[in-house]
């Protein structure tokens, strides 16, 4: 090497040794930053962006994906990150190098991003569950806004998660989420839990949730699933939630306001219609369902002492979306 670089060659290094499956940064081997401090020579970091989704580790088919090579400063021997052994500086290069690959997945890495990769994780199942979970997610706007007010990580309790649709593409968008998801249809709880996505950041559960002890939580997920219990058991759900929320947590529920009378037709058409067709199963073989006014929901998030911002997105349904935190 010493012979190469004499005659003008760069050595090229890639630290980790081999391709990463999950996108995120592996441990740094020593031998490239032996060298450069053998040789006396700069460290000149690249990252790659792109091609763990272009080309995931295991697959032998090329998909799409943007591909990026960033070029960093220059860390010359005399670089605060160079160490006094080739482990430390590994170790520090690391560092530095794990911080610009996270500001760089966050220009890319949006909810729509993942659209395809969430798609793909459910083709297994057939055309009509890619049909309706293709309709879902563009009605959802790739539930973006429920990303913007979850935490980046911590404990996560999706309450109602169905298929597992917004629990897969929260935990893609942030890594560092730990997801535990809950339903009362076992079919969608098993489509859920065998989908090529799975990891031990993320897991189903077949449960009556009226019956169920929740884990303390970072944030607790109730979207679109209180009106399928009455409002009694509704009122328990939501004070259980609170009671086992975390310091600092939220709490997101989406649901109906039955005041809103002329969209909220929309909502009892569409839920209607997918109940009867089977894609939503009712709690308790019940035939009604049990939507209650925004003003009931204020007066039960004042009860269990929770400040409440809410977030009217409504077009041709009655659905907001309460973001709850404990005052």
């Amino acid at each position: 090497m010493k012979a190469l670089v004499k005659d003008g060659y760069s050595i090229l290094y890639f630290p980790e040794g081999t391709r990463s499956p999950d996108m995120q940064i592996g441990r740094f081997h020593q031998g490239a930053f032996y060298l450069a401090k053998e040789l006396g020579l700069d460290i000149l970091p690249l990252i790659s962006y792109g091609s763990g989704n272009a080309m995931p580790k295991y697959e032998p088919f090329l998909k799409t994906s943007p591909l990026t090579i960033t070029i960093l400063p220059r860390i010359r021997q005399d670089d605060p990150r160079i160490k006094e052994t080739a482990l430390k500086t590994a170790k520090a290069v690391r560092h530095y190098m794990k911080d610009e690959y996270e500001e760089i997945r966050q220009r890319f890495e949006t909810p729509a991003h993942f659209r395809k990769m969430l798609v793909r994780n459910y083709l297994y199942r057939g055309p009509v569950l890619e049909w309706y979970m293709k309709i879902k997610i563009r009605m959802d706007d790739h539930y973006r806004i429920f990303d913007e007010h979850l935490p980046k990580e911590g404990v996560i309790t999706d309450i109602g998660c169905g298929y597992g649709f917004m629990s897969y593409m929260l935990q893609m968008m942030s890594p560092k989420r730990v997801i535990h998801a809950y339903d009362y249809d076992l079919e969608k709880i098993e489509t859920a839990h065998h989908c090529a996505l799975k990891n031990e950041h993320i897991d189903f559960t077949y449960a009556d949730i009226t019956k169920t002890e929740f884990n303390a939580s970072d944030a607790f997920m109730l979207i679109d699933v209180l009106h399928y219990l009455p409002e009694a058991e509704q009122k328990k759900l939501i004070s259980r939630c609170a009671g086992n929320l975390k310091k600092g947590g939220v709490i997101i529920i989406r649901d109906a306001d039955i005041s809103m009378k002329k969209k909220h037709l929309g909502t009892r058409i569409s839920e209607l219609l997918s109940t009867g067709i089977g894609f939503n199963k009712t709690w308790n073989n019940e035939k009604n369902l049990f939507f209650i006014s925004k003003e009931n929901y204020l007066q039960i998030f004042s009860q269990n002492n929770l400040s409440v911002n809410t977030v009217d997105e409504t077009k041709m349904t009655s659905n907001l979306i309460y973001i709850l935190k404990k005052k």
